[in-house]
């Protein structure tokens, strides 16, 4: 399943340009020549409790904006054998949005985060702009890591109670990195919100700016709960010394996505934008397959605007 690393100047430019480029809202204005290509991510796949299951997908153009208002039309949904041969699978209901999503938010207060005076409040601003734009029912939990973790603000829909979170200096950090250790932690609490609601969008967003350097040392256990679960990690790379080729691995076997940012400008643009593909990712109801164990799915995307006829494509495994 391949993934694209985000190029950060890319997420500026295409912010100020060409967010909802090509919607289907006959209000909107549309941009000239925005969309050159599209990209398909399955965020998950869970069962529907009708029997079926449901497919989440992201859809953005190639900086990484997500694409609005796609509907059954846009999507093909088959199933791969061993042999790679496809079988169509109908779908049975109209696409939807996310019910709920419900995000773990990790943020490293190792000791190289506060080299300087700007990480820190960087950091705190890009989460700042995550939490003001959520649903007002969307769930956020904030889970600060060194050497140790410190779980500030448990899920929770509240505005005030994350904004104060984020700020809070009652952790004081200043140590190693246990960044597994804060995502596995994140992947737990998610799980536990989302088990039951196959509506539901759990993610993580995991943030640090070095390599992780306490137990877990392998990223292991770390994958095997987000690929069991079916939840996307989403990794940040901040600054010049991230582990870039392990927190890339991560985003891509789990179905989230990699960026990597080199300094504190533009960091929030970046949370924004991850941000508008959770909430606007679609919900496909799918029949479920005939006989239990490890399946595995493509979605092929097809869309239409002014600028072009754009295809995508992109698969996924599921224990069933």
């Amino acid at each position: 399943m391949k993934r694209t690393l985000i190029p950060l100047l890319a997420f500026v430019l295409s912010f100020i340009f060409i967010i909802n480029a090509c919607q289907k809202d006959e209000a909107y204005i549309k941009p000239t020549k925005s969309i050159t290509s599209i990209n398909a991510k399955i965020l998950r796949i869970v069962d529907n409790k009708k029997g079926g299951l449901n497919i989440f997908v992201s859809v953005t153009d190639q900086n990484g904006v997500a694409i609005e208002n796609l509907s059954n039309s846009n999507f093909n949904i088959s199933m791969i054998n061993n042999n790679g041969e496809e079988t169509p699978i109908p779908m049975t209901d109209s696409t939807s949005l996310p019910s709920l999503i419900i995000t773990a938010l990790t943020m490293d207060y190792s000791g190289s985060m506060f080299d300087d005076s700007t990480s820190v409040p960087a950091m705190e601003t890009a989460l700042t702009s995550f939490v003001n734009m959520k649903n007002s029912y969307d769930q956020i939990e904030i889970i600060k890591f060194s050497d140790s973790l410190q779980v500030t603000v448990p899920f929770t829909n509240n505005t005030t109670t994350l904004l104060n979170g984020i700020t809070d200096t009652t952790f004081y950090g200043h140590g190693y990195t246990a960044f597994y250790k804060a995502v596995i932690k994140g992947l737990d609490d998610v799980q536990n919100l989302a088990i039951n609601n196959p509506t539901y969008l759990p993610s993580i967003i995991g943030f640090t700016d070095g390599v992780n350097n306490l137990p877990p040392l392998t990223m292991d256990s770390l994958l095997n709960n987000s690929i069991l679960n079916q939840i996307p990690v989403y990794t940040v790379g901040y600054g010049v010394n991230p582990d870039t080729i392990k927190l890339k691995t991560i985003a891509d076997s789990t179905g989230g996505a990699y960026a990597w940012n080199p300094s504190s400008s533009s960091l929030s643009i970046l949370y924004q934008i991850v941000n508008g593909q959770l909430s606007n990712s679609v919900v496909i109801p799918i029949m479920g397959p005939n006989n239990k164990g490890k399946v595995t799915y493509r979605v092929k995307v097809r869309y239409f605007c002014e600028d072009g006829l754009f295809n995508a494509t992109d698969e996924k495994y599921f224990y069933y």
